[in-house]
């Protein structure tokens, strides 16, 4: 399986590395690849589309710079070329898509690989662990900067005093303890003679600086920074005043307690970075400077702060600031809301984004964005109120994403959602949830309608946005065929998905992944939700055949149909599906052959079993998304093999795409399903959820193989492969009794056999 390892959020990093704020320990792979048909973090890629007034179907999911953006163009403010690119660039930075941080330790690496009889490269790890807090955390103690800056300066050294002279060889190794102080430490180089140069000197004060930086001594930090900043000598100096002022930044929140700041700290590095712009001399440093002082700010007076931002960020023509004061802007936020359980008695995330919302959204775009986010009675009725007292888009999308077809005000604002322009970047939010509640009221023909017109065009609908619309689509459908041509979905992006990211790869090149470009349908969730509980054995049969579905498809539904089948002992329906399955998957032919060449039930029942104990890829249900990968055949590493229990993995779709599935209101059975049907499948589906975990099940069969038809040379080896699916199949509790009966009987109802040999554990 492949696999890949985190992408970090290095816009915030970055914040962390200059301000100090620690940030869980980043999770590790393996990552398994992942088809997202509707993005819930972020909008679709590029996200250059967004930003310019593409909006889609918006989703309260968003990160709130995305839902910031939207709100701007629901608004009628939109944003101009330069902010659209602005908004991009902080995008495209969050999601580390620009450059990783370990470019500059490789550079700074190869900078010293220059040097002579310095030692082997050191092991080098930017982030440094917070073991002082409640909490292991970590943060980026090291940034991409403090590297460039080494080996800039090395380079400059080197020049002055060549690549194997004394001065060059000594500044690395001081420069190797600074770096050792980025995950460990402590590590303080020693101090330079009196003999050496004077710029050697110089750059040690700065590296002893530095390394208490690093190693967590900021009050020893500060005041050598500070000293530095008055030796008018020092090439250091410009740079000394702004780094002390970060050396008590970081003293105001790493050396707080957990989640608390050192006012007395921060206020003083406040008056540090004033120094700092008052002086021109020190201009190189000034935006930098402002960027400290507004997180200084955000800190000491978080609500003025935020409320300075807000009106700065919905000013028009704001390409210079946008950027930044929407970074700001939405990290403030997240800090209100992350610190509001010690402020109040708000214990998940819906109850603190509510409690924010009622005590600092004094600004609109603030109050929309947490409401819009907020799932509760309170937030529908303040959203609806907002509604009627301003009339704008953007309260209306709020309201309309938050009630039901139940409600007082449904007319009233179905019939404003009908008003919305095709032009206007509200038009697909407000149909997809006029369709919602059309649904929802059982007006079906008008939904369907509706529906079509707008999938007439899908050529100009966000992939996300598309298949949302054809989750309710598939709702209403007619019949079978209609059912089947709007579950086939293209994803709208395949990902690694790691950090919950939803990074989409690059399909086009990655020679991995380039089956998925160029549009590759699979199912979504809901519709794997539909084939495994809703349809019954007749429809899956019929379904199996239809030329609707491509033949990947096809190969499913045939398997999971057929398979199914068999278990449930409905030799009928197995027969009839076994030339399809023969065609799609020539690989069954053999078993196949012996299930429709058995001369009695018991017989063809074994048949079936030894298929599905030899073919680890059968299974009951349907998967969604890119699903089981491992050959049919072949044992997956990773232990998506046969079945879990009902309520598992694989009776919902493998891969864990149910994370990207349609929206819950409008995942109901299809329409076109008659009475009789609906209880077909609903005992099928009972039927099979008694036979429970597949190793379960097939242990047990196993077992009465043996005990039945002893002589049967099959016998034995069923039992071993029954043993084995409990070492990699779905288990429970009860999965090691049944893994040790089938042990016990194998050793001693066929002691000297390969299949006992190979035997030789049972497994809980």
């Amino acid at each position: 399986m492949a696999m890949r390892y985190g992408r970090l959020l290095l816009a915030l990093l970055l914040i962390v590395s200059l301000f100090g704020l620690p940030q869980p320990g980043r999770a590790c792979g393996p990552f398994s690849l992942t088809a997202v048909f509707t993005y819930r973090a972020h909008p679709d890629f590029p996200l250059e589309k967004f930003a310019r007034g593409e909006l889609g179907v918006i989703q309260p999911g968003y990160a709130r710079s995305y839902l910031f953006v939207a709100y701007r163009h629901l608004a009628g403010a939109g944003l101009n070329p330069a902010e659209q690119k602005a908004v991009a660039e902080l995008w495209d930075e969050r999601l580390s898509r620009r450059w990783e941080l370990a470019d500059g330790v490789k550079e700074w690496l190869e900078a010293r690989s220059k040097i002579g009889a310095v030692g082997p490269p050191p092991d080098i790890k930017v982030f440094r662990s917070d073991n002082k807090k409640d909490e292991y955390v970590e943060y980026l103690n090291c940034a991409p900067d403090a590297f460039a800056t080494a080996t800039r300066t090395l380079v400059e050294r080197v020049q002055k005093f060549g690549t194997d002279s004394p001065e060059s060889r000594a500044w690395v190794l001081a420069q190797d303890k600074v770096f050792a102080n980025c995950a460990g430490g402590p590590e303080i180089p020693d101090a330079a003679t009196a003999d050496d140069p004077a710029i050697i000197r110089a750059d040690r004060a700065y590296q002893i600086a530095t390394a208490n930086f690093y190693a967590g001594n900021f009050d020893e930090a500060q005041q050598l920074f500070t000293r530095i900043a008055a030796d008018a000598s020092s090439p250091w100096q410009k740079l000394a005043l702004y780094l002390s002022a970060r050396a008590l930044v970081r003293k105001g929140t790493l050396g707080a307690g957990p989640g608390q700041v050192d006012k007395t700290a921060l206020a003083e590095a406040e008056g540090v970075l004033m120094r700092v712009l008052n002086d021109q001399s020190q201009s190189a440093a000034h935006a930098a400077a402002r960027r400290l002082l507004s997180f200084i700010s955000f800190r000491l007076r978080p609500a003025e702060r935020l409320h300075e931002l807000a009106q700065a960020i919905v000013r028009r023509n704001a390409e210079a600031t946008l950027k930044q004061d929407l970074n700001d802007y939405t990290l403030l936020l997240d800090k209100l809301i992350e610190g509001e359980t010690s402020q109040s008695s708000a214990t998940d995330d819906n109850q603190r984004l509510q409690s924010v919302q009622q005590r600092i959204a004094q600004d609109d775009v603030t109050d929309w964005l947490l409401t819009f986010q907020i799932v509760s009675d309170q937030a529908r009725d303040h959203a609806i109120q907002r509604w009627e007292r301003t009339q704008s888009l953007p309260w209306l999308i709020a309201a309309l994403s938050k009630i039901n077809a139940k409600h007082p005000q449904y007319a009233k604002l179905a019939a404003a959602a009908e008003n919305v322009k095709p032009n206007s970047p509200a038009f697909l939010t407000a149909r997809f949830h006029r369709a919602r509640l059309l649904i929802e009221a059982g007006r079906y023909d008008e939904a369907r309608r509706m529906l079509d017109a707008l999938l007439a065009r899908r050529a100009t609908i966000p992939p996300s946005a598309l298949n949302r619309m054809l989750n309710q689509r598939m709702t209403l459908a007619a019949d079978l065929n209609e059912f089947l041509t709007f579950a086939r979905r293209v994803p709208a992006g395949i990902t690694y998905d790691m950090g919950g990211e939803e990074i989409p790869e690059d399909v086009e090149k990655d020679e991995q992944l380039k089956k998925f470009a160029g549009g590759y349908p699979l199912f979504d969730a809901d519709a794997a939700r539909v084939f495994n509980e809703e349809l019954p054995l007749s429809l899956l049969r019929a379904a199996a055949g239809s030329d609707i579905l491509p033949a990947h498809l096809r190969r499913a539904v045939a398997l999971a149909a057929w398979t199914r089948a068999a278990l449930l002992d409905d030799a009928a329906t197995a027969r009839e599906l076994a030339p399809v399955v023969e065609n799609l998957v020539p690989q069954m032919k053999e078993h196949l052959a012996a299930y429709l060449g058995a001369a009695d039930d018991p017989t063809r029942k074994r048949a079936a079993l030894y298929a599905i104990l030899k073919l680890p890829g059968l299974r009951p249900y349907v998967d969604s998304g890119i699903g089981r990968e491992t050959p049919l055949g072949e044992t997956d590493s990773y232990r998506d093999n046969w079945w879990c229990a009902q309520g598992g993995k694989a009776d919902q779709g493998s891969n864990e795409d149910a994370a990207a599935t349609a929206d819950e209101g409008t995942s109901i059975a299809p329409i076109f399903l008659d009475a009789a049907q609906r209880a077909a499948a609903r005992r099928q589906t009972q039927a099979l959820a008694a036979l429970g975990t597949a190793p379960n099940y097939l242990a047990q069969q196993a077992v009465a193989w043996a005990q039945a038809a002893p002589a049967d040379p099959r016998a034995p080896e069923a039992l071993h492969l029954a043993v084995r699916a409990t070492r990699y199949g779905c288990t429970d509790e009860q999965t090691g009794r049944f893994s040790k009966a089938a042990f016990q009987l194998l050793h001693k109802q066929y002691p000297g056999s390969t299949w006992a040999k190979q035997t030789k554990y049972w497994f809980k």
